[in-house]
């Protein structure tokens, strides 16, 4: 009987990309890369790579341009699919805009039990004030409405989702006309996502990092809360990551305890950080200053809100330094930026400057900081997350920071 002939090894794919640019420093300006499967064996320039894989494939850029995938350091997964599902805002330009779009958007979608949507921007609107809670009745016929500002920091919602949370009425932020800050809106996000199945929330995970792989994002960090969703939400955006092939760093934003973190562990978080408020943002008013906001529309005493106080900041780094895991807060003003600060320095007598530098704790935004802040942050070994996109929004002449700071504490951002 004759011998079975072994299978043919497979050869690998060698392709070349090449009249492109190549980002690859600290090298000379590349315009090509040869790669084999998956794996690139050389960047160069066009005759480089051709002399190294002769006769291979091409695939002509026409001058586009490849860089390595994007990390999204800062992203709430199921909440952007139910947006991108949902009304997209930012374009409306009055509140009447805002009301055509949620009609129209009510009567495309007959049967859902909430309406999503997100991105209005009342600072140039001919009457700046949003959409009230009759309106959005009227506008949706009954049906729940969740309609966040463009910071995602305050929303207006309907009388039928109001129904669904009865306690955000006794709840600080609450108005009656249906516009939603502080803890009431908290309450809302927290509460809204048991209108969502676990089916859609997974669909919604699924919209987000596909949207997210399209625009060159290959991994991402998933920043969970109580505020913003049920601890399942990690393990949902999990799932569907590693379905996709999308890299993933998740954390949930609890204050330290036993109970957090086994739950943190439980669903694989990296830490309990993430957005764990210690204020809110500059655009809602909620953004934690030490001298009030410049147009007098602020909430409360005009220097925003603290949600967490010095001994819970410290406290937290500590317990999560002693348990060897990664803290963070959200801070965005310069009294919630020196808060955070002041905890890790309140810490470093407790558990060693050494021990706090290997949990590499974050802090989100930080908007606000003071020259002193960064040199401090650096000593303790704190990682800023940080949103460039932010500056580009509001950061110009005329834009939200100077109306709501001035030009000389803008300018410092």
């Amino acid at each position: 009987m004759a011998a079975l002939a072994a299978p043919a090894e497979r050869q690998p794919t060698v392709t070349i990309l090449r009249n492109g640019l190549i980002y690859s420093p600290p090298a000379v300006a590349a315009t090509a890369l040869v790669m084999i499967d998956d794996w690139i064996s050389y960047v160069g320039n066009d005759a480089g790579a051709r002399a190294v894989a002769s006769g291979a494939p091409e695939v002509d850029l026409n001058g586009r341009l490849v860089t390595p995938a994007f990390v999204d350091a800062h992203l709430h997964v199921i909440q952007t699919g139910q947006l991108i599902a949902g009304m997209d805002l930012h374009t409306c330009g009055s509140r009447d805009e805002v009301l055509t779009m949620v009609s129209s958007y009510a009567s495309r979608h007959r049967g859902r039990r909430i309406l999503v949507g997100q991105g209005w921007d009342e600072r140039n609107w001919p009457n700046p004030s949003p959409p009230t809670r009759a309106e959005l009745d009227r506008a949706a016929s009954g049906v729940a409405v969740y309609l966040a500002r463009v910071d995602v920091h305050s929303a207006v919602v309907s009388t039928a989702l109001q129904d669904e949370l009865p306690a955000i009425t006794t709840a600080e932020g609450y108005r009656a006309d249906g516009l939603l800050t502080r803890h009431a809106h908290h309450l809302a996000r927290q509460r809204m996502d048991r209108l969502f199945s676990d089916a859609e929330r997974r669909a919604d995970a699924r919209t987000a990092l596909l949207q997210a792989a399209s625009l060159g994002v290959g991994a991402v960090h998933e920043l969970g809360g109580p505020h913003l969703g049920p601890v399942e939400d990690l393990i949902r955006v999990r799932e569907v990551a590693d379905e996709l092939g999308i890299g993933l760093v998740s954390y949930w934003g609890e204050l330290a305890s036993s109970e957090a973190l086994e739950k943190a562990r439980a669903v694989g978080a990296a830490g309990l950080a993430g957005d764990l408020c210690i204020d809110g943002s500059i655009g809602s008013h909620t953004a934690a200053l030490f001298e009030p906001y410049r147009d007098q529309v602020a909430t409360g005493s005009g220097r925003g809100v603290r949600y967490l106080t010095d001994d819970e900041i410290s406290g937290h780094i500590i317990d999560c330094t002693r348990a060897g895991v990664r803290a963070g807060f959200h801070c965005i003003g310069d009294e919630a930026v020196a808060a955070a600060v002041g905890g890790f320095r309140r810490a470093v007598p407790v558990v060693g400057l050494e021990a706090l530098r290997r949990c590499r704790h974050r802090l989100e935004h930080i908007e606000m900081a003071a020259e002193a802040d960064f040199a401090a942050l650096a000593e303790y070994g704190v990682t800023a997350s940080l949103q460039p996109a932010f500056d580009a929004f509001w950061g110009g002449p005329g834009e939200l920071y100077e109306q709501r700071l001035g030009p000389a504490r803008a300018a410092q951002m």
